[in-house]
């Protein structure tokens, strides 16, 4: 986490000493963005990234200021060993999924900065696998034993987010953004079509 965290900054301070073109940014434009979580939302379950947070999205601007566009993303975790009160010894692996739309509304502080902020409504598709390693001592029938968990349900979700693009090149942008989802900051890529 630390080394992609260094490798982003570096990365931002090299692009930002390159002489870029003003970025000019109009109603029609299509931006294509990839990223990558640098906090997980499953950072508190201290799980480790199987596949950590990936994020894409489109966005269309349908004027300077606003922008709608898709969103997906995906992210898988393992739980470490985990001794339930019961007694039982478990393990999860969670898949996690978003697709859903978003608008943003787009400030222009400074030439090749693009500040925004919006809304995303989607789905999430978790997928939770449970491994009993050691079946709880005290109970005989796993179907009475006690459940700690909550069960993996597909539902309608929405959410927040700020972020900033620097565009280094005429098309070519690094952004980060904040805000809740499949990770609670996420940095990447993002090319102007």
């Amino acid at each position: 986490m630390n080394k992609i965290l260094c490798s982003l900054v570096l990365v931002i301070v090299s692009l930002s000493t390159i002489q870029a073109q003003f970025t000019k940014i109009e109603k029609g434009d299509v931006d294509m963005a990839a990223g990558i979580g640098l906090v997980p939302t499953f950072a508190a379950d201290k799980g480790k990234a199987i596949v950590p947070p990936l994020s894409f999205r489109i966005d269309y601007r349908i004027s300077r200021q606003f922008s709608l566009g898709a969103y997906a993303a995906f992210s898988s975790t393992e739980s470490s060993i985990i001794t339930q009160p019961n007694g039982s010894v478990e393990r999860f692996e969670t898949d996690y999924t978003i697709a859903g739309i978003r608008g943003a509304v787009h400030g222009n502080p400074r030439d090749n900065w693009d500040v925004y902020g919006g809304f995303l409504i989607g789905y999430n598709m978790p997928s939770v696998k449970h491994f009993i390693i050691t079946p709880a001592s005290d109970v005989k029938d796993l179907e009475e034993a006690p459940s700690f968990t909550r069960p993996a349900q597909n539902r309608l979700t929405y959410s927040g987010f700020v972020g900033a693009a620097y565009y280094f090149k005429k098309n070519l942008s690094v952004f980060a953004e904040l805000g809740y989802g499949i990770s609670l900051l996420n940095a990447g890529l993002q090319i102007k079509l």
